[in-house]
């Protein structure tokens, strides 16, 4: 390519690249001086052949091609276009339109499709409007990479041999389609590893849906999972398609499969099987394109061997399977961790990232963290709150976690040890802490219900992070004892 021949190539700031096509070579040269005036990147071609080295040498956005041409003809062109080229757009043009022949030039693929003769500003409208499209495209395109970006493995904090695996393991999930089971303790980033497998691979540009099965009450769990029909029953004014149709194109994030009713299995197990979910009233099945990527945090085998979870759909679900490691697995990441977490609490509460003392990353890292990352975040929340230094040092960090490891468990009885119900202060705290505050959930694991637990909470004068409630009670569900 010549040096002027590349300065002509080379587009403006944001022009539409344009490159015209016509044998003719007095109307080539009045397109191409018209569309440059108007301000678009415009090369000329005098045949499809010419246009081709062209488009070869440099990218165009747009080709404005007549169809009958000696050699190679418009349509010719599109299809070789279609075929080297898919992102630009193709313009026909031609002195001998019909509706037939318009038809069959966007089946074939163009753009659009003029009609000779016809004003310059005809086609700059055309022109306008593939503008307007592409550089639609290119938002779009921009979001997706950015959404991409931030849910890869590789954003998933920790320079651990565990880590590592664990990233491999999600990096070679996603370019495959199989079903994935992700294992692991609660709090140990299930739901941002499916969203890694998601975006990572082909699927991205699909809907990614997240269902929490254990949120689901049995009875509006068909309904929800499987969609209803108008009139199916009571209160269903309207058709709505439930979370395996929205999931058509992308992928079905199954959080706590274990809790899917064994009542709903078997149709679960037929939507993986045959691609199909039957809504409820229905008279025929609807077919679905989906990915399943299924997390849970029981031990399925074993529910398997009770009869509680079905064999069938386990092997169904239990493809590739990939284990969360705790962070007890990974200390040497907490630090990094910890960090990472502070940066981004701190820029949500509009608030400095003040960093860590030495001694606040020692006492992080040697606890034992229970509730896994879930439990780490909510104790650098408070901790960030609560800290009056320039950092956050060990003593803004929450008692359960300054304490040092084992601590409770060799304290001295009697004179200077502590009594039964500063004992039973401590575990409560520690257990509202590892599950964020979640009453309900803190209830179940403590083995009391929320009524009892409400109770020790005022009785303690426990205070949870951010949303003070009734007794100085705070959690993410209700604030009412239930």
């Amino acid at each position: 390519m010549s040096a002027a021949e590349a300065a002509a190539a080379a587009p403006r700031a944001g022009a539409l690249r344009v490159l015209v096509v016509e044998d003719d070579p007095r109307l080539l040269d009045i397109l191409t001086r018209h569309l440059d005036r108007m301000g678009y990147a415009v090369r000329g071609a005098g045949g499809a052949a010419a246009a081709l080295q062209l488009l070869e040498a440099a990218p165009a956005d747009v080709v404005l091609s007549d169809v009958r041409m000696p050699g190679m003809d418009g349509r010719t062109l599109l299809a070789e276009v279609r075929a080297r080229h898919p992102d630009a757009k193709v313009i026909l043009m031609t002195a001998f339109g019909s509706v037939d022949d318009a038809v069959e030039a966007m089946q074939a693929g163009a753009y659009s499709y003029v009609v000779k003769p016809f004003k310059v500003e005809t086609v700059a409208a055309v022109l306008r409007n593939a503008a307007r499209e592409l550089e639609l495209h290119r938002e779009v395109d921009g979001l997706r990479r950015a959404v991409a970006e931030r849910f890869s493995a590789d954003r998933l904090i920790g320079g651990s041999a565990r880590m590592r695996e664990v990233r491999r393991a999600l990096r070679e999930a996603a370019e495959v389609g199989a079903t994935v089971l992700l294992t692991g303790r609660s709090g140990t980033g299930k739901e941002m590893a499916a969203r890694a497998i998601h975006y990572g691979g082909p699927r991205a540009a699909g809907p990614f849906v997240p269902v929490n099965c254990a949120a689901i009450p049995e009875p509006l769990f068909e309904s929800a999972m499987f969609g209803h029909r108008r009139g199916a029953f009571t209160g269903a004014v309207e058709s709505q398609a439930g979370f395996a149709e929205q999931s058509s194109g992308g992928t079905l994030f199954l959080d706590e499969v274990a809790e899917i009713p064994p009542s709903q299995q078997a149709k679960l197990l037929r939507m993986l099987q045959e691609g199909e979910v039957t809504p409820v009233g229905a008279a025929r099945p609807v077919k679905v394109d989906l990915r399943v990527v299924a997390a849970a945090n029981r031990d399925l085998e074993q529910m398997v061997a009770k009869g509680t979870f079905r064999e069938d759909l386990f092997y169904r679900l239990n493809v590739l399977r990939i284990e969360l490691p705790t962070l007890a697995e990974r200390a040497e990441d907490v630090p990094a961790l910890a960090e990472h977490l502070l940066l981004a609490i701190a820029r949500g509460h509009g608030l400095p990232a003040l960093g860590f003392t030495p001694e606040a990353l020692a006492a992080l890292e040697r606890h034992r963290w229970p509730g896994n990352v879930r439990e780490l975040r909510n104790a650098v929340e408070r901790a960030l709150l609560a800290a009056r230094g320039r950092r956050i040092d060990v003593g803004d960090l929450p008692a359960a976690v300054r304490a040092p490891a084992g601590a409770e468990a060799a304290a001295p009885a009697g004179e200077g040890g502590l009594t039964l119900a500063e004992v039973e202060r401590a575990h409560v705290e520690k257990v509202l802490a590892m599950v964020g505050w979640n009453r309900s959930l803190a209830a179940r694991l403590l083995g009391i219900d929320r009524r009892t637990l409400f109770t020790k909470i005022q009785r303690y004068g426990l205070i949870g992070p951010l949303r003070p409630g009734p007794g100085g009670a705070a959690g993410d569900d209700e604030d009412a004892p239930g």
